[in-house]
């Protein structure tokens, strides 16, 4: 019997501390004890510049029940995640209570003057 051993392939784009950088700057945290170190820390640096509170219901919520929330989410068209909590010093993505996070659902919001509302680009506009 002839066994074959399996290489693992590289990964395509580089990898550092467990977040894996795209050509279009998106940054995503991967699935290993490294990443998911850094998606914590970034939950929990929306949360203190939140104030503590979820962007949407101003609700006061703690690191342990606070949900990562990304603004193109996963659903209408906006399966291409990016995990980076500012973009040119500006807010991106929002720290949310599981309730507002639910009903969101794949719903685009966006930063604008201070707040994290729905957007008004169209669906796959960036």
């Amino acid at each position: 019997m002839i066994r074959s051993r399996r290489t693992k392939t590289p990964p395509k784009h580089p990898i550092v501390n467990g977040v894996m950088t795209y050509p279009d700057g998106r940054v995503v945290c991967q699935d290993t004890l490294p990443g998911r170190r850094e998606y914590r820390d970034r939950l929990r640096k929306m949360i203190i510049r939140q104030r503590w509170e979820c962007a949407i219901c101003h609700r006061p919520i703690m690191i342990p029940s606070a949900e990562f929330d990304h603004q193109n989410g996963r659903g209408s068209g906006g399966g291409h995640r990016d995990d980076r909590i500012a973009i040119d010093g500006l807010f991106y993505n929002a720290a949310l209570c599981h309730d507002c996070n639910t009903e969101k659902g794949s719903k685009r919001y966006e930063w604008r003057d201070g707040k994290y509302v729905p957007s008004k680009s169209p669906a796959g506009e960036q």
